[in-house]
């Protein structure tokens, strides 16, 4: 399933989850497979500027929200 999914899987997954910010596991999950698997779309989401970090943990998980583009 992990090559089928897209930068915009990503989005929507995001958006799906209604939270302000998430994390790759949130997305993951949502999505239904693990953290690797949506490593090259999370990636391209990132590029594309769609996703911004926004801060760190205190186990360093990285936060992500919805950049609107």
């Amino acid at each position: 399933m992990s090559e089928g999914i897209t930068s915009t899987d990503i989005v929507e997954a995001a958006k799906a989850l209604g939270k302000e910010e998430f994390s790759r596991g949130d997305l993951a999950a949502q999505l239904g497979v693990e953290k690797p698997d949506i490593k090259p779309a999370f990636k391209e989401a990132r590029h594309q500027g769609k996703l911004e970090k926004v801060r760190d943990d205190e186990e360093n998980t990285g936060y992500f929200k919805l950049t609107g583009n």
